[in-house]
């Protein structure tokens, strides 16, 4: 054999060099090449495909609080709850009270367009609506209708099948709605008293889902692991009907799984929607996503080869020119795997730059995901923190006007006209518009003003002293951040029915390390140990309670979320016995200062 290759030609013996060296490595970049892309594709695009399941069940979810949260206002409206209890033939009684709340429901249907009507009904037999769009009919057997009938055991919120709206008047009848259901509690009976239904324009909630599709054959699902039920919009089909089956046989913790239907493989991945005890589940089609490596696969062997006829016809130099972008995509490709993305530089129009382009596309498709994920974060925490600080105390309202018509009622002039000037101050500067920010002088006027109406509602002045470091009166704080802690003093600490001879409410602003150290505190008699502890449980848990406590005390527990979303760990709240004074409550925050 050696004679043989010595006794060859130079062309020859180059030949066979040539098919030796080509041969080996081009069989080998093809196989890892394709391995490597088949492997990081799939993973990718499963991991691509997750997050957008996740995505979209956070929005879906954040939708329906959203909605649960503008019902709120209406639940606790005074004149709602006596609505609640109202018999079905008193209909003065209903329209009387109704036409205070009506406001609050009008205003929900104009801020949601695809809200078609807002309805109610209880056990009484009462039914309610409000909307600009379609008519319903009063004296339809809802409790008799297929989908609605369940609406009479709901307990919690939750959200229906697509259903026609059987009860509205035609040609209504035929439109498809998700109704989201909450029921309502009465507070006096502390039962539920009835259901709030917010019908939703399913056509509306359809391009919702759609919105972010996974592949031409892929599928948006909302499933309920409870009742079974399985919300698809699209037309029936068996990939649908073995999907149910699937979903119900998965133990719950499970990501994701794959599914062969009829000989298609599919991706099923689902992420879970809190309220409501649904779950958002993504179908991908397996051959669809793996459409592109068999191409690039393709490719890569026709690259191959013409690369190895190349090198057995010019030289191996040239062999070396053609693979190395297939190279570079490689090496790419290991990066992203590893988490780092970085664009591959590559202008030849070929197979291989057709191969690179689409990858550097791939890695700018997922940085605007990326980006949007974060813009779509930062919004919902910007608006839930604005939401937080424009809320306010009604009770304090009620409280105050009832003192003014008590001491109209005594023809003292002074004291009423004081009280409005008060009243008026505090409320301008509650409904300013300044994106909740105030100068610290502001928000002790603000507690002078509240102390100064407690003292005519009680007929006694509280004893409050305030130490506030002078150059800190112009700098920016949150409004009403120190308001709700001079009022649970008082309401723990001072009474008008003992002696308040004694009683001192203290405030202190400094500046310690960089931070600002506001001290509440007084030598009252203290916070009773129950509630306390309740409040310190708030603190240890980052301002998330379920404590019915905090349903009707909401002051402490909506500052401490405004700091938190602000401020995040740079913020922190102790609440403890007044140790200097040896009685009372002391609160002790630290913000960061400067970073308002």
């Amino acid at each position: 054999m050696d004679r043989k290759f010595r006794n060859l030609s130079l062309k020859s013996k180059l030949f066979v060099l040539l098919i030796a060296i080509s041969l080996v490595p081009t069989l080998t970049v093809s196989f890892i090449s394709q391995f490597v892309l088949v492997r990081s594709s799939t993973d990718y695009t499963a991991t691509l495909s997750s997050q957008l399941v996740e995505y979209m069940a956070t929005e879906i979810n954040n939708y329906l609080i959203g909605i649960n949260e503008t019902l709120n206002p209406v639940v606790i409206h005074s004149e709602f709850q006596k609505f609640l209890s109202v018999s079905k033939d008193n209909v003065p009684a209903q329209a009387n009270y109704s036409i205070n709340f009506r406001p609050l429901l009008q205003l929900i249907i104009q801020s949601k367009k695809e809200i078609l009507s807002v309805l109610y009904l209880d056990n009484l037999g009462k039914v309610y609506s409000e909307s600009q769009k379609v008519h319903i009919q009063f004296e339809y057997p809802f409790q008799q209708d297929p989908v609605l009938s369940k609406v009479y055991t709901m307990e919690k919120e939750g959200l229906l099948v697509p259903h026609p709206m059987n009860y509205a008047i035609s040609p209504a009848q035929n439109q498809q709605v998700l109704t989201f259901v909450k029921p309502v509690i009465d507070l006096r009976q502390q039962t539920i008293g009835g259901w709030i239904l917010i019908e939703i324009d399913a056509e509306w909630f359809q391009k919702l889902m759609d919105h972010t599709r996974l592949g031409h054959n892929g599928h948006m699902l909302l499933f309920s692991r409870e009742s079974g039920e399985l919300i698809h919009f699209g037309q029936p089909s068996s990939t649908i009907d073995g999907l149910r089956e699937q979903l119900m046989l998965r133990p719950d913790g499970t990501d994701q799984f794959l599914m062969n239907v009829e000989g298609t493989r599919y991706q099923v991945m689902y992420s879970p929607i809190p309220l409501g005890n649904w779950t958002l589940v993504g179908i991908s089609d397996l051959g669809e996503m793996n459409q592109g490596i068999r191409q690039a696969q393709t490719l890569t062997f026709i690259v191959a080869s013409i690369s190895f006829i190349i090198a057995l016809l010019i030289a191996f130099p040239f062999m070396g020119v053609v693979l190395r972008p297939l190279y570079r995509l490689k090496s790419g490709m290991q990066m992203l795997g590893r988490g780092t993305s970085v664009p591959i530089d590559h202008s030849v129009q070929d197979e291989i730059g057709f191969l690179i382009r689409t990858y550097n596309r791939m890695l700018d498709d997922l940085d605007i995901l990326r980006q949007e994920v974060i813009r779509t974060r930062l919004s919902e925490k910007e608006k839930e923190l604005l939401q937080l600080q424009a809320q306010i105390n009604p009770h304090f309202l009620f409280n105050t006007l009832e003192t003014i018509e008590s001491y109209s009622l005594h023809n003292h002039g002074e004291a009423v006209s004081d009280m409005l000037r008060c009243v008026s101050r505090m409320m301008r500067y509650n409904v300013r518009q300044d994106r909740g920010l105030a100068p610290l002088a502001e928000e002790i006027k603000y507690i002078r003003d509240f102390l100064h109406i407690h003292s005519y509602r009680y007929g006694e002045k509280v004893q409050a002293e305030f130490e506030i470091e002078p150059e800190l009166l112009d700098t920016p704080i949150m409004k009403l951040s120190l308001q709700p802690f001079v009022e649970n003093s008082l309401k723990y600490g001072w009474s008008p029915a003992r002696g308040n001879a004694d009683f001192v409410l203290r405030l202190s602003v400094q500046v310690d390390n960089n931070q600002w150290l506001v001290i509440v505190s007084d030598n009252g008699r203290g916070i009773p140990d129950e509630i306390l502890h309740k409040l310190r449980t708030l603190t240890e848990s980052d301002g998330e309670s379920s404590d019915p406590y905090f349903m009707q005390h909401t002051g402490i527990m909506n500052v401490y979320r405004r700091y938190a979303l602000a401020y995040g760990d740079q913020f922190s709240m102790k609440l403890e016995r007044n140790d200097k004074e040896g009685q009372g409550t002391r609160v002790v925050i630290r913000l960061p200062y400067g970073k308002m």
